[in-house]
């Protein structure tokens, strides 16, 4: 008999290992980690300015895709061309993160964007780019009348950096266009959602959820583009009822804190 439960425990261990590591192949944090802390994801997601030349080499050799943030929808004062760019953007701003919209019609922008991406590339060595803020030109977004403008930005890209790996941070009814530009695209909150407003960490409805993921399950076998799913919860509970509610979908999960500035902790 305790042979049988030592077998059950070992099965039970196994299932629950398999059903994290998933959740183990991604790291993503805009603040500075040290690199001996960064090793053997599948994805990793940084600022490039906390990062040298030197530093981006060793991430490369323990991790498989060392990608760094670019916003190509917003700009705000912590961006390291912000002031370049300040002059080439629409009126209003996201309030939220207080970061004011691009507008890539313009060409000395693009130009300030392709530059700041080759040192990313070409100098400091990073495989690809965290493209973010891609929703803003989808139908709801505020440079939706700019959607053209982005795919000819996206095409030189690819044309400039051969080999480059690109991830797409939302944006799903993008993807009929973009998808033969980007190699994976990131999903955030299919099933947090996190309020601003009275800074908790919340779980969508089932109903809610339901759709995001089936909608998310036919993009992915349509297009056969992987999917990385961020989600946001602060404590060790939160976060494993995410990872029980995704397992079943088989995707590559990250989960944070919403600020992104500090490596996960959970409480």
């Amino acid at each position: 008999m305790l042979h049988y439960k030592y077998l059950l425990l070992l099965l039970s261990s196994f299932l629950s290992f398999k059903s994290l590591a998933n959740f183990n192949n991604v790291f993503l944090c805009y603040g500075k980690v040290p690199i001996h802390e960064i090793r053997n994801y599948t994805y990793v997601i940084l600022e490039a300015s906390h990062y040298t030349v030197g530093e981006v080499a060793v991430l490369k050799q323990y991790n498989r895709n060392v990608l760094c943030y670019i916003s190509l929808g917003e700009v705000n004062e912590y961006t390291s061309f912000y002031k370049q760019a300040k002059p080439f953007v629409l009126s209003g701003k996201n309030e939220i993160w207080n970061s004011y919209y691009l507008n890539l019609a313009q060409k000395p922008l693009q130009d300030i964007l392709l530059n700041d991406i080759k040192e990313k590339i070409s100098i400091k060595g990073f495989d690809g780019l965290f493209l973010d803020n891609i929703d803003n030109y989808g139908m709801y977004g505020k440079q939706k009348h700019l959607k053209e403008h982005l795919i000819s930005f996206l095409k030189n890209i690819k044309s400039e950096h051969s080999g480059i790996y690109l991830m797409q941070n939302a944006g799903l009814d993008l993807i009929k266009i973009t998808n033969n530009l980007v190699d994976s695209i990131a999903i955030e909150s299919i099933i947090t959602s996190y309020s601003f407003e009275k800074n908790k960490y919340q779980f969508r409805n089932k109903k809610e959820f339901k759709c995001k993921a089936l909608n998310i399950k036919e993009i992915e076998q349509k297009y056969a583009i992987p999917f990385i799913i961020i989600e946001y919860m602060d404590s060790d509970k939160g976060k494993n009822k995410v990872l029980r509610k995704l397992k079943k979908f088989n995707w590559e999960i990250f989960v944070g804190q919403i600020d992104l500035q500090n490596k996960p902790v959970f409480k």
